[in-house]
């Protein structure tokens, strides 16, 4: 019995590592990145020692040659990694600074970034992951370096954007002063526009030229999932009425507006009715744009007639238009709805790319179905290393 349960927990890791090989490097693993190929060292050791006490001799040779087969795949790999990325922060010739254009990308690397703002990237995405030990100075000082640089290069001003909404999503918090939930403060009789200009102001001091905020999908009436981890809309969405939506969120936007920076209208065409968190998973749904023109869309239209904001389009899946593919990927939509039948002109921004509705659908082709859309800018925040894997896939996809 000793040797079966022993034989089982051999296959069963083998299992997981050959899983591990195939999606290194997975965003979901970036809590590891660091470290990642030594855990995946010393889980291959830890698989060849236990295999080589069984007695059995298929069983030893079986998982020696197993594993060696996935060490090469990973090598092989992270050897490909390195070299486009290298070929891509070289930039030699400017062979990518056409694609460059369009995305705006979150980091972990200072000197990194400044290279790629040399190379054109379109924009970058600060969060706490990329200002810890920053102060306000300091941040500030850096962004301005970035700016200089592009002048320099005789390039248009980078895009800042981040991610404040204020309440739970306040990403640059303490650094610029923590807020009450937009939805918690109006409903204490604050002015939406006052909010909207003093976390304008706070933002443009430092540099911010672009806000990921207002939340307008309006408030579920189901219950969230007990598998939505990060979408939460619930607790970040301000009524289930539209209306009242736009009551508060049009005067926010004009109080952004007000200070120098452009709010960003999300997430088309809204999650009130979606329980699939996008962060992890596939979502669609299934209403028909009529419904959605009386309901989760008056926000959107409403704000958009009367101000320059962005829109960021979710991955979910609008299965009366386009059932195969998300919205960050469907001309179907962003060219017969969006831009046609709604005749939305401003400023169009995906989702983050590496969340799992649009990652899980294979990175590489759902990259390349976006770029080709007339979306404006595509947006890799939270694994800004999949930044590169971008560029290669679609470079690839042009040669």
């Amino acid at each position: 019995m000793k040797r079966v349960v022993v034989s089982i927990f051999i296959f069963s890791l083998l299992f997981i590592n050959a899983i591990w090989a195939l999606n290194f490097r997975d965003p979901h693993l970036l809590f590891i990145r660091d470290f990642e190929i030594l855990f995946f060292l010393l889980s291959s050791v830890f698989l060849v020692v236990s295999a080589m006490l069984q007695e059995k001799k298929w069983i030893r040779v079986f998982c020696l040659v197993f594993t060696a087969i996935l060490l090469v795949i990973v090598s092989k790999n992270e050897s490909y990694f390195y070299k486009y990325k290298n070929e891509i922060l070289l930039n030699e010739s400017n062979q990518f600074s056409l694609i460059n254009k369009r995305f705006i990308v979150g980091f972990n690397d200072k000197n990194q970034i400044k290279r790629l703002a040399v190379n054109g990237i379109a924009g970058i995405f600060l969060t706490k992951r990329n200002i810890q030990g920053e102060t306000h100075n300091s941040l500030k000082s850096f962004i301005e370096e970035l700016q200089e640089i592009r002048k320099e290069n005789d390039l248009p001003p980078l895009i800042i954007t981040t991610d404040q909404e204020g309440g739970a999503v306040s990403r640059l918090s303490p650094l610029v002063r923590q807020q009450e939930s937009l939805a918690i403060a109006s409903s204490k009789g604050e002015s939406s526009y006052e909010y909207g200009k003093m976390q304008g102001k706070w933002l443009n001091e430092l540099g911010i030229t672009v806000n990921f905020s207002p939340v307008i999908d309006l408030k579920p009436k189901l219950p969230p999932s007990k598998f939505d981890f990060h979408s939460l809309i619930a607790t970040r969405a301000i009524s289930s009425n539209p209306i009242e939506v736009v009551a508060v969120a049009l005067p926010y936007v004009k109080g952004l507006e007000a200070s120098g920076v452009k709010a960003t209208l999300k997430h088309f065409p809204g999650l009130s009715r979606v329980q699939s968190d996008t962060h992890h998973f596939s979502a669609r749904l299934n209403v028909d744009i009529p419904t959605l023109l009386e309901t989760d869309l008056v926000p959107f239209t409403d704000i958009l007639k009367s101000t320059s904001s962005w829109l960021m389009l979710s991955h979910v899946i609008l299965e009366s238009v386009d059932p195969k593919n998300p919205i960050t990927t469907s001309n179907l939509v962003v060219e017969g709805i969006i831009r046609s039948k709604l005749g939305i002109d401003n400023v169009l921004i995906t989702d983050d790319l590496t969340m799992g509705a649009i990652y899980n659908r294979g990175f590489c082709k759902s990259v390349v179905q976006s770029y080709s859309t007339t979306i404006d800018y595509l947006l890799i925040a939270y694994d800004d290393e999949k930044y590169f894997t971008a560029i290669k896939c679609i470079s690839s996809h042009n040669e």
